[in-house]
């Protein structure tokens, strides 16, 4: 059914025990919603729809509900949690805007964002969706890490890095280098995949070629779009100058037994769907062989020397044998860096900042050290492993109880 567009831009999302963190996303994206090329506001609704959430706010919610109805909005309250793709499908069923705009609960929208989205959609006809550039602390200091698309090389290749340093070394560096031009970009840069966290689609993109398939529980749909749309000829694009802080995985984190349940799932079923029966046979045989006892041995190794800087109630201090004109700080809970966000700098020595540790509080984070003062050849200067107890203050500041 053709549906005519009666509002600029569609405003989607799906909530689940999440309620404050998207009261916080409405309200960043209304205090900086777009303006048209005439300079004129940019019309849009504002559509939530809640996965029955086990977890309540009535407060949040309450305000919520007032934020919606002063902007054009709706609250559906799904009868089940089926999952992202199929809570964004039902929020696009009622949506009537001529773009389209997916975004999680935890982001954090930047000035300018969504309205530099909009007019570049709007500008080429043959970009299947465009991104902001994001952050991974509302500090804006830590980049995300582009998006890996899943491959079978890809696959071969981490489950090669799970069990060998060897190969762990090789794949990182070979992230950094296919990172740095993504992460360094100051015009809009094309990329083989988008992340479902924050993206704006034209509507008549996703009637012709639909948005989320609904068999992905959770994860991976956002893979399969990419795909679908690059196989139609579109483009795929990520824009610096619209930016967002990303406060990953909350909602995840408030289930993380069947958010991993489901992530597995849409994982197999991505290698099935992409590359046929050879594909999943070879994703179960990599996931046989992870999970055999010498895989999980040789997963304990480390693939370099690290630096162990303890366990501190503060942030630490990395500080390099000498001074860097530029270097590269990548950050991840993982010894092999498979992912991992990025901060630039410069100097002998380095602190984060306490938004950093703002998504996951205290935990052991690995830090790898790159000098890109050259960046055709990027040097491993070192890693460091610090464990994190927050300070009471900052604990405090961070809205995180603490016990006497």
């Amino acid at each position: 059914m053709i549906r005519w567009p009666v509002t600029d831009l569609s405003v989607l999302i799906v909530n689940y025990n999440s309620w404050r963190m998207c009261v916080d996303m409405v309200r960043s994206f209304v205090r900086h919603a777009p303006q048209g090329e005439d300079g004129k506001p940019v019309s849009f609704e504002i559509i939530v729809v809640d996965n029955a959430s086990p977890q309540r706010d009535p407060g949040a919610e309450a305000e919520l509900e007032g934020m919606l109805r002063a902007n054009a909005g709706k609250l559906i309250r799904h009868d089940e949690n089926g999952g992202y793709s199929k809570g964004m499908n039902l929020a696009y069923s009622y949506a009537t805007g001529r773009l389209v705009l997916v975004t999680n609960p935890d982001i954090v929208y930047l000035p300018k964002c969504t309205e530099t989205l909009v007019r570049y959609q709007d500008r080429n006809a043959d970009v299947g969706a465009v991104a902001p550039y994001g952050y991974w602390d509302d500090g804006q200091q830590a980049n995300l890490p582009p998006n890996v698309l899943p491959t079978i090389r890809d696959l071969v290749a981490t489950t090669l890095a799970s069990i060998s340093p060897w190969c762990a070394r090789r794949y990182a560096r070979r992230r950094t280098i296919d990172s740095l031009p993504v992460w360094l970009a100051k015009t809009p840069v094309e990329l083989p995949m988008l992340s479902g966290c924050c993206f704006v689609m034209r509507r008549v993109t996703i009637d012709q070629h639909g948005l989320f398939d609904e068999r992905f529980p959770l994860y991976y749909e956002d893979t399969d779009l990419s795909m679908r749309l690059r196989r139609a000829g579109l483009r795929l694009v990520q824009h610096p100058d619209a930016k967002i802080a990303h406060l990953y995985g909350r909602s995840a984190q408030t289930a993380p037994g069947e958010s991993m349940r489901r992530y597995w799932q849409s994982r197999r079923l991505y290698y099935e769907k992409w590359f046929g029966n050879w594909g999943r046979r070879l994703y179960d045989a990599s996931l046989w062989l992870l999970e055999t006892k010498w895989a999980k041995r040789r997963a304990t190794l480390l693939p370099q020397p690290v630096t162990d800087l303890g366990t501190t109630n503060d942030k630490p201090t990395l500080r390099f044998p000498t001074a860097m004109s530029r270097f590269l700080v990548e950050g991840s809970l993982d010894p092999h860096f498979f992912l991992a966000c990025g901060i630039f700098g410069s100097g002998a020595e380095w602190t984060p900042g306490d938004e950093m540790f703002k998504n996951f509080g205290p935990t052991t984070y690995y830090w790898r050290v790159v000098d890109v003062s050259d960046l055709q050849r990027p040097r491993l200067v070192g890693v460091y492993r610090h464990t994190l107890q927050y300070p009471t203050r900052v604990m405090l500041a961070h809205g995180i109880t603490v016990s006497s």
